[in-house]
């Protein structure tokens, strides 16, 4: 799926809908984390799931000083910093110099297939994950 096919998925599910039974209620800072196989980032499932057709949600937390490793997915990401400052480079080596500031209240757009790496440096960070299934993480650091 592409970019803006995505984009416009997300659009239409934020649409109000006569089709929606009950309305659920997320706390995030509440939701129990998963550790997952990166040292120091936890996350959940919100709604969806990575490997189903459709939208999904994740809630990560990254631990200061944690690092998830250069990767890129099949479908495009957007990832909103909720708490903490994410930082986020493109490549598949890590380069510091080369990171983009991501500040809470702030977004990335990741496109599909774009390799990219994600680093909490100044404290926790929170992120609300959001892409399109069935997806994968595949990993391509040098």
């Amino acid at each position: 799926m592409t970019f803006s096919k995505t984009m416009t998925l997300i659009a239409a599910l934020s649409l109000p809908s006569l089709a929606i039974a009950e309305v659920s209620k997320l706390i995030l800072s509440e939701m129990p984390l998963n550790q997952t196989p990166i040292e120091g980032v936890s996350s959940a499932m919100m709604s969806g799931a990575m490997d189903a057709e459709g939208v999904f949600g994740a809630n990560a937390i990254m631990e200061d000083g944690s690092i998830f490793p250069p990767h890129s997915h099949p479908d495009a990401r957007m990832s909103l910093v909720i708490e903490g400052t994410m930082y986020l480079g493109v490549g598949t080596s890590i380069d510091p110099s080369a990171e983009q500031v991501f500040e809470a209240g702030s977004v990335a757009l990741t496109p599909a297939g774009v390799p990219h790496w994600m680093a909490a440096r100044d404290g926790d960070v929170r992120i609300l994950e959001i892409g399109t299934g069935p997806t994968t993480t595949d990993w391509t650091q040098d």
